[in-house]
């Protein structure tokens, strides 16, 4: 983060055609909104556009995603597909997404 003294980071940060993309891994999903409040003032603070959220790929996660698909697609609109083809491709995606990986 550019602000002095912040502590927080991303877990990784790519440079790709069209500008940054900062990555965000998460292996349970608890608390859907406090992740969502989480990665919204990190992407403030941080002066990044685009987020691309790792989740990992379990039942319990599936089905969180499944409960809270509305909220999360309003966050990550972009899915798997339009994400990693970006990515293969070496270009920003076109917006932020979600990944399970």
């Amino acid at each position: 983060m550019p602000i002095p003294g912040d502590r927080r980071a991303w877990d990784a940060v790519a440079t790709l055609s069209g500008g940054d993309v900062a990555f965000e891994a998460e292996t349970r999903l608890l608390d859907v909104q406090a992740l969502e409040r989480r990665v919204a003032l990190k992407q403030r603070d941080g002066a990044v556009e685009r987020i691309v959220l790792l989740i990992a790929d379990s039942a319990a996660n599936r089905r969180a995603i499944e409960l809270h698909r509305a909220d999360l697609r309003a966050s990550f609109p972009l899915d798997a597909r339009a994400i990693l083809g970006a990515l293969r491709d070496g270009r920003r995606p076109d917006g932020s997404g979600l990944v399970m990986l």
